[in-house]
């Protein structure tokens, strides 16, 4: 009896009954992601039609297995389709997932009424018809009652808009605009040119002094009328005004310039009327004074050496006595042996000899035998052999004495009829006139303005 009582103590002795350090363990749960319920969106344009019309069904679902639409069935994730309900007509879309379900509506409303939809309006334009290959346009549009906009080449756009396009060959843009009411349509060419422009045109005018028709032609200055002869002679022309300084105004600005204080030896004030050194600068045509003894470009003073400055007509205008750059455009008469060489004159040179060799104070044999050897090399230039585009006007601004009246006037280039003689009666406006339409300008000052073009002298 003793033992079997120890029995249960020594057992339980020998296991050391339960350790101090002995904790009940538990178990952690698996950790698993939660499912993401379905999302979508879906949409209807337009939501209202007339009966016969169509609409546009637009969806997109996430998370979703099987997505249907009442009325349509089994349809994609994304998407979209055109219907034609009969009535007012609410689609349901239900997107069905591992996550639940998502349910979506859009309402489209059919009317069946008298009053139609307003149609579309399209228009469609371009900032030019004609570009030269590698150029651009703007193409501008509107249109109003439209939903969808479209442009032949470039897609779909706003319902107006602009955009610059450059294309290579000549394109017709077609614009097509939709709408509740049906669909408009619009459309723009845009011819792409190939062929190269015409080169700029060069107009060179030379001014001699105080000598008179009959004085330099035919005998007095040989060379001249020779030239004259193969070209084209005026042989009614008359200066407009005794004293130098007047009628180079009058072939600038087109006329006397009084108004400024002018006179044969100068201007008091600067003149601010419109010339033609202003409207080359405005469309962009380069211009120069070559003038024999100058000092230096931009010389502005009154004289120096057998240079005066009442024989350069630029200096006495607003548009250069205000600007350093527009001065530097005043340059020695030795620069246009350079630029000719370099084929680089402007589009319009005026040509001042000084005073020894324009025949003010020198002789007429003299002044004929400058020309022979500073501007016989512009006529064996390209811009007055064939095919060339120069144009070369010699006159003097007054007769002998300086006194008003008939003056020799040649007209040079192969623009020119051969041995023409004109009999019309012009004068320093007229040559204006000439000039600045040869340059392609359409503002003309003075009494340019309504002075006929000399343009008999032409082919």
């Amino acid at each position: 009896m003793r033992l079997r009582f120890l029995l249960p103590l020594i057992l339980l002795a020998g296991c050391g009954g339960l350790p101090k350090s002995a904790v009940q363990r538990q178990s952690t749960p698996a950790t698993t992601t939660p499912t993401l319920a379905p999302t979508a969106t879906f949409s209807a344009s337009p939501s209202t039609i007339q009966k016969g019309q169509f609409t546009k069904l637009t969806w997109s679902t996430a998370n979703a297995g099987t997505v249907t639409i009442t009325g349509i069935g089994a349809v994609g994730p994304q998407g979209s389709l055109q219907v034609v309900p009969a009535a007012t007509t609410s689609y349901q879309l239900t997107a069905q997932g591992s996550g639940g379900t998502t349910q979506v509506s859009t309402h489209v409303n059919v009317q069946t009424g008298s009053t139609p939809a307003p149609a579309p309006t399209a228009a469609l334009s371009l900032s030019s018809s004609t570009i030269q290959s590698g150029q651009s346009a703007n193409l501008t549009w509107h249109t109003t009652n439209a939903w969808s906009v479209s442009i032949s080449g470039i897609g779909t756009v706003g319902a107006q808009g602009s955009l610059v396009v450059a294309p290579s060959a000549t394109t017709t843009y077609q614009l097509t605009a939709k709408g509740d009411g049906g669909t408009s349509y619009a459309s723009a060419r845009l011819t792409v040119s190939t062929t190269t422009p015409p080169a700029a045109p060069h107009v060179v005018l030379i001014i001699e002094e105080n000598r008179s028709f009959s004085t330099v032609y035919p005998i007095g200055m040989p060379w001249m009328s020779a030239l004259g002869n193969a070209y084209g002679i005026a042989t009614n022309y008359y200066s407009d005004q005794s004293g130098s300084m007047l009628d180079y105004l009058w072939l600038s600005s087109g006329s006397g310039e009084q108004t400024f204080g002018c006179a044969g030896w100068g201007c008091l004030q600067t003149i601010t009327d419109d010339n033609i050194f202003r409207e080359l600068n405005k469309t962009g045509l380069s211009w120069k004074v070559y003038a024999e003894s100058l000092p230096y470009a931009g010389f502005m003073g009154s004289s120096y050496g057998y240079y005066v400055k009442r024989h350069n007509p630029a200096p006495w205008y607003s548009d250069v006595v205000n600007s350093t750059a527009q001065q530097q455009k005043m340059v020695p008469f030795t620069q246009f042996a350079k630029d000719l060489a370099a084929n680089n004159l402007p589009n319009y040179s005026v040509i001042v000899p000084n005073l020894l060799d324009d025949a003010h104070d020198g002789s007429i044999s003299a002044a004929d035998q400058w020309l022979k050897t500073n501007i016989g090399p512009l006529l064996n230039s390209p811009y007055f052999k064939l095919g060339g585009n120069g144009i070369l006007f010699i006159t003097f601004d007054n007769g002998d004495a300086d006194r008003q009246g008939l003056v020799f006037t040649g007209v040079v280039g192969q623009s020119v009829i051969p041995g023409k003689k004109v009999s019309t009666a012009y004068r320093h406006e007229n040559t204006l006139r000439t000039i600045m339409e040869k340059l392609g300008l359409t503002h003309f000052p003075g009494a340019s303005a309504t002075a006929s073009p000399m343009n008999d002298f032409f082919k």
